[in-house]
């Protein structure tokens, strides 16, 4: 009996092992322009654009993993990591998957605490983790990325694209046209060359610019406690409007803020540089606001 004993209880550590680092190797055939869906718990999700009309799939399986379904039909492929439902409860081992599919796709992918890396596409992108990081390398056609406590980097973020996060960080190091990033308490910052258009919203994070405003596309910031720094060129051509109410303006290229009622501490400031130009607008309630020349 002891031996029965012990004999089984090597069986289903063995079996625990090789179930825990199961192995996946799967491929479908996919059209250039397809639509992918995907959906993971725990652990990392890595795709990467190549010029093959399939869809590979690789990586391992965390413990607790029932099945990894992968379905086709004339519209796209679906790809979900299913957990065994009497799983619930316990501590996720993470999956970590590797997802090669045609450049020109559009992506959806839903997570909870899996990471989400994408380079080398150029379709729409929907992505949504609840405290993974979001990472984004390469120019993708349209962009739509959503954390709640996880980062959003983007290398290139394209006309129209959305950022959201609660209280990770926003960070963008190029854009190519007008977009919104929204936070609460973390951070937004925004590198590059040229801002095309900006709508930029926090509650208590710091939204920091650093790509000067282009020729065109007006530019929304607004913070209840953050501090706003916006690099602007002093040339160039623009019409701002800055208001704060308890908070302080410096502003390197214009007049000083005068107050807004001798009964309270507000502040605004408006002044042209130049002929046109975008229409920058800065808000705070408490933060400071900083126009600043590189």
């Amino acid at each position: 009996m002891k031996k029965y004993t012990m004999f089984l209880a090597l069986f289903m550590a063995v079996a625990t092992i090789a179930w825990t680092g199961q192995t996946v190797n799967e491929s479908r055939p996919i059209a250039s322009d397809a639509e992918v869906w995907v959906e993971n718990l725990a652990g990392s999700l890595v795709f990467e654009g190549w010029d093959r009309s399939v869809l590979e799939v690789t990586g391992t399986l965390g413990d607790g993993v029932e099945r990894l379904d992968i379905d086709s039909d004339e519209d796209g492929i679906s790809i979900e990591v299913v957990f065994d439902e009497d799983y619930h409860g316990r501590q996720i081992d993470p999956t970590d998957l590797t997802i090669r599919l045609p450049r020109g796709v559009s992506l959806e992918v839903e997570t909870v605490s899996a990471s989400i890396s994408v380079s080398g596409l150029l379709g729409e992108l929907d992505l949504e983790s609840v405290s993974g990081n979001i990472r984004v390398d390469g120019t993708p056609g349209d962009l739509d990325a959503e954390s709640v406590s996880g980062d959003v980097i983007v290398a290139m973020a394209p006309d129209g694209a959305d950022l959201a996060t609660v209280s990770g960080t926003i960070q963008i190091a190029a854009v190519s046209g007008a977009f919104d990033a929204e936070n609460v308490s973390g951070n937004i910052v925004i590198e590059g060359d040229r801002l095309y258009g900006a709508d930029l919203e926090t509650v208590s994070g710091n939204i920091e610019c650093h790509a000067l405003p282009g020729p065109s596309g007006d530019i929304d910031a607004e913070t209840m406690s953050g501090t706003i720094t916006l690099y602007v060129d002093a040339d160039a051509p623009a019409y701002y409007e800055l208001s704060t109410f308890s908070g302080k303006i410096a502003n390197d290229i214009g007049p000083e803020a005068t107050r807004t009622s001798k009964y309270t501490p507000g502040k605004e400031l408006s002044f042209n540089t130049g002929s046109g130009g975008p229409r920058i607008s800065i808000e705070s309630f408490s933060g400071a606001i900083k126009l600043l020349t590189k």
